[in-house]
């Protein structure tokens, strides 16, 4: 089954893709199938770990059962690969955009599960300012996005509060 990922915010946040790197390039320079036309086509192609990033929608109007898990007024869909590199990303988009004293909110379910309650057991917090990764583990100072890319994995109903 796909799972959906979700952002709450208690303000509206910038939409869009966030931390892919694409580069346009002509079919020929990749490949010798099309070399000989008139017509040069243009494709896009990603470096190594460029592929990954993020992508924010506003939330459609076929999932809008879910806003009962959030406290927050600002519900967003939310693209993320299970890879560090777009775990990475997401936490580097919360530190841009989460002011100071707020907090953001996250949560993954299982489509067609909007309505379902949400796993109080798997509740945890990341605190951007402290930097603690749930009640025990010290972040980084240095490093504390790159670890959340490592550490961090969404689980089904799990509800995740990002403080700053």
């Amino acid at each position: 089954m796909t799972v959906h990922h979700y952002i709450g915010s208690p303000y509206e946040l910038p939409t869009g893709s966030f931390g892919t790197k694409e580069t346009l390039v002509p079919l020929s320079e990749v490949s010798s199938f099309n070399r000989n036309s008139k017509k040069e086509k243009i494709i896009t192609i990603y470096e190594k770990e460029d592929a990954y990033g993020i992508s924010i929608n506003r939330l459609t109007d076929g999932y809008s059962d879910i806003k009962h898990v959030f406290t927050l007024p600002y519900i967003y869909e939310l693209s993320c690969d299970t890879h560090p590199k777009s775990i990475r990303e997401l936490f580097t988009y919360i530190e841009e955009q989460l002011i100071e004293g707020c907090h953001m909110e996250l949560y993954s379910g299982l489509d067609g599960d909007e309505a379902d309650e949400k796993d109080l057991s798997l509740d945890m917090s990341i605190n951007l300012k402290t930097l603690y990764f749930g009640k025990y583990y010290k972040l980084d100072k240095k490093k504390y996005i790159y670890e959340l890319g490592e550490m961090f994995k969404f689980e089904d109903k799990q509800f995740v509060v990002v403080v700053k």
